[in-house]
Parts: C-alpha cells; sequence; structure tokens
C-alpha cells in the first residue's frame, strides 16, 4: 500500500470517527428538530444532518467499486441527506432516515452516472448494475462461489439477454492500448478493427491516387488511354494481354507494346510535374551565387 492509500485511510478512519460521537436521535427528537428547521434554525439543520452521517456511510458501501472513489461516494450521499433535511415534513408521520434513504441514494446514483466513466450512463441503467451486483453478492454467498450468469438471471427473473445488456456498461475507462489478459501483448485496439471495412486513412489515398492518374489519364491520347485501360484495367474490367488489345483495337500486339511503354513514359512524367509542384520550393540560392555560376556561352 503506497503513502497515498495511507492517507486516505486514515482520513477515512478520522471521518469515522467523529461521525460515531454524534448520537443517533430518536423519533421525536427529529420531529422537533424538524420543526425547528422549518423555522430557519440553522442548529437544527446541523444536528438533524449530523445524526445522521453513519447512515451515510452505511448507504455509500453499497456503491463502492462502481467507478467513483469512497471518499466521493461520501460526499455525494452527505449532500442528498442536506437536500432531504431540508425538505423533511415530520408531519407525514415517516422517520428522516426513511425519508432520507431515497435522497442519498439518489445523490450517489447520479454522480456515478455522470462521473464514473467517460461514457454518461444513465441513472436507471446504474439501478439495474446495482440490483445484479446485489443479486451476485447474495448467490455468492449460498453457494460459496461466484454465481453463473444464468443463476443470477433466475434469481432476478429476467431473461440472460436483460442481463447482459446490463452487464455490458463498463464502470472504468479503458485506453485503447490496454493489453487483453496477462500474458496476451495484443492490445484492445486490434480486437476493435472491423477488417471489412476499408480504413479512413486507405480511402483517402486510394481516392487521390485515382484522382492523380484521372486527371493524367486526360492528357494521352485516345489510343494511349484505350490502351492503358486495358492493360491495368482502369475501366472497371479485366486486364487483357498485348495480343487481345491488339484484337480490339485492329492493331499489331508490337503495336500496343509501343504505345504502352510511351503512356508509361508521359505519364512518368505528368506524375513527376506534380510531384514537383506539389512539394515545398526550395530555398534559393543569393542571386551573387547564383550570378557568379553562369558563364558565357562558348
Amino acid at each position: 500500500m503506497d503513502s497515498t492509500q495511507n492517507d486516505r485511510s486514515s482520513v477515512l478512519a478520522k471521518y469515522f470517527s467523529e461521525i460515531r460521537k454524534y448520537p443517533l436521535l430518536s423519533k421525536e427528537q427529529e420531529q422537533t428538530l424538524a420543526g425547528r428547521v422549518r423555522g430557519g434554525s440553522h442548529k437544527a439543520l446541523h444536528e438533524l444532518i449530523e445524526s445522521n452521517l453513519s447512515f451515510v456511510v452505511k448507504v455509500a458501501t453499497e456503491y463502492r467499486n462502481l467507478g467513483l472513489p469512497f471518499e466521493d461516494l461520501l460526499n455525494e450521499g452527505n449532500i442528498g441527506l442536506i437536500e432531504a433535511a431540508h425538505r423533511y415534513d415530520a408531519s407525514k408521520g415517516t422517520k428522516f432516515i426513511t425519508y432520507a434513504i431515497w435522497w442519498i441514494r439518489k445523490s450517489i446514483l447520479k454522480a456515478l452516472s455522470e462521473h464514473s466513466s467517460l461514457v454518461r450512463v444513465p441513472t436507471y441503467q446504474m439501478k439495474k448494475v446495482r440490483e445484479i451486483r446485489d443479486a451476485e453478492n447474495i448467490l455468492r454467498r449460498s453457494l460459496g462461489r461466484k454465481p453463473k450468469r444464468e443463476e443470477i438471471s433466475k434469481q432476478l427473473e429476467r431473461s440472460l439477454s436483460k442481463i447482459d445488456q446490463v452487464l455490458q456498461f463498463s464502470m472504468r475507462e479503458m485506453s485503447l492500448d490496454e493489453k487483453i489478459g496477462k500474458d496476451c501483448d495484443t492490445p484492445i485496439s486490434d480486437y476493435l478493427v472491423d477488417d471489412g471495412t476499408i480504413s479512413p486513412e486507405e480511402d483517402l489515398i486510394t481516392r487521390e491516387a485515382n484522382t492523380l492518374v484521372s486527371e493524367a489519364m486526360q492528357q494521352l491520347s485516345e489510343q494511349e488511354k484505350i490502351v492503358i485501360a486495358y492493360r491495368f484495367g482502369i475501366a472497371g474490367g479485366q486486364t487483357l494481354t498485348l495480343k487481345e488489345i491488339g484484337e480490339i483495337m485492329s492493331i499489331s500486339r508490337e503495336r500496343v507494346r509501343q504505345i504502352e511503354c510511351q503512356a508509361k513514359t508521359r505519364l512518368r512524367k505528368i506524375f513527376a510535374r506534380k510531384r514537383m509542384v506539389k512539394a515545398p520550393p526550395k530555398r534559393p540560392f543569393p542571386v551573387s551565387r547564383v550570378t557568379r555560376r553562369i558563364r558565357p556561352d562558348r
């Protein structure tokens, strides 16, 4: 355990020790304090809140390991307790903690849904996750082992698909570079690749190449366009041999070869010029250096 964890543990221990000093209130005492709170007494409000801080700890414990530090769960639960103290109406005949529990849980669940992961998980889904965790813990104690999904489904009387749908929500962030398993060097990102889809990078390169070839082809003669299109399947059909192209164009195989070589030479020059245009200009020589290099023709 590192020093940070030790510090956190000591702070929590001190907090638990302090809240144990506040005595629990009877129903009559709660009603009296509630009346004074409605009358605007801040002292009564503090007393009502402080006497129930231990209940917040109990509720917050139920939501540990769901994505937020325990200290944050306590803070959020205390916010819910304060809200309940302001709203409590003792004339309804309900004990304060019975009323406050709803506000405490609501505040904790809201914090979990908004801050426990990069993707916001709705509060009602967080409640479902909590129900499954509770069922899992009950079954673990009764079975003496980790329960199967089918056993959790039977315990909650829900279909397996519903259980799996809830369990798919991750309660923590994961890097795409994180490895799958202890003895595996393959990152998660490799399992997310869709091999049936062209990557955006490849698609961009292909489209740019097609555009470049299409523009260059416009500068060839009609014979050269036909030969190159048939030789490389640019028109969308199959690639043809020199003999097959010659039969289509009614010229000899050798003439087709000559046209192909001539077209390739022109295309190379066109591509070279385009590269020179796109390349960043080189820093020019100083005029004095250039003029010294020029010699009169002899």
